[in-house]
């Protein structure tokens, strides 16, 4: 990732170097850098397809792409536990 240039708060002088200010870019707030808002799971069952592309046309697509992705290694027991977890948000 490319590093951003050293950002240097006006007021106090301290600076941080980082690949991204996170919501300081959205705030302009100093204590907002590198802070991110999470993506909100509840009701996620009722939003399909999932994925920016919307390649998942449901939760276990999605369960089964992490699975394999990241060889986590579930169980179908597991996943379809982790599929009822989701969809009880």
């Amino acid at each position: 990732m490319p590093l951003y240039n050293t950002l240097r708060n006006k007021t106090t002088g301290e600076t941080i170097q980082t690949t991204d200010p996170g919501r300081a870019l959205i705030t302009g707030k100093w204590r907002d850098i590198g802070r991110f808002k999470g993506a909100i799971l509840r009701s996620v069952a009722s939003r399909p397809p999932y994925f920016h592309d919307g390649s998942a046309p449901d939760l276990p697509a999605v369960i089964e792409f992490y699975n394999t992705r990241f060889n986590i290694g579930l169980a179908d027991d597991e996943k379809a536990d982790l599929v009822a977890f989701l969809a009880a948000l």
